[in-house]
């Protein structure tokens, strides 16, 4: 880029050389300074070079700013999609009265054919005194799923009745794709959610995934 515009810029001085050349020596040219038909005299000629090549030079500064401008757009683009997608899709359940059966569960989230790099999900749950809950909240890739680590909120729960915890969806260690969230009842009993029973689901960032179609598929 810098040669092409040197190569430019010499042909703008040759231009400009030449032309004041012609005005100082040329009769011809001569002429116009003492022809009354309003024709450019040597002043005028020689001011009107000067402002192409200013305004050459202004062009092709212009034209070299635009062309650094869609190198910096395209390198964003490109690290912006290996980073991945900006989403916000938040998903707010109330539970209350709900029923998981023994050994069921509820499915809360499917992203496929994304795949989830960031998330969070806040579960208000029963919970005994020790501040555990029975249920399982299930994330991974369908049919492969694995029960994530809870962070309990000590300043917002009440070991003994009802606890809030919070489940960072991150792929990492042996949850490396995320696509699907769910509930899991794990005991040999049903529970039934009481009042203020929540899910709060939120993903901020997915990527092109792996699959298409049905889960566990690989593209061709």
């Amino acid at each position: 880029m810098i040669k092409h515009l040197s190569n430019k810029n010499s042909i703008l001085v040759v231009i400009l050389t030449a032309t004041i050349s012609l005005g100082l020596s040329s009769t011809s040219v001569n002429s116009f300074a003492q022809n009354d038909t309003g024709m450019m005299d040597n002043s005028t000629m020689m001011n009107a070079t000067l402002a192409f090549a200013q305004e050459g030079n202004q062009t092709m500064g212009n034209m070299t700013s635009m062309e650094m401008t869609g190198t910096e757009e395209t390198e964003e683009h490109e690290e912006y999609e290996a980073k991945g997608i900006n989403v916000r899709d938040s998903v707010t359940l109330l539970l209350q009265d709900t029923t998981i059966p023994s050994q069921d569960y509820i499915h809360l989230y499917d992203s496929t054919p994304y795949k989830i790099l960031n998330g969070h999900v806040a579960i208000k749950f029963p919970c005994d005194d020790q501040s555990v809950t029975p249920i399982k909240v299930l994330i991974g890739s369908a049919p492969n799923l694995t029960a994530a680590e809870f962070e309990n909120i000590p300043e917002l729960s009440t070991p003994g009745d009802m606890c809030l915890y919070h489940v960072d969806l991150v792929p990492g260690g042996n949850v490396t794709i995320i696509t699907d969230v769910a509930l899991q009842n794990p005991t040999d009993e049903d529970i039934e959610f009481p009042e203020t029973s929540t899910v709060v689901l939120g993903v901020n960032q997915v990527a092109k995934g792996e699959h298409e179609g049905e889960h566990g598929e690989e593209e061709a």
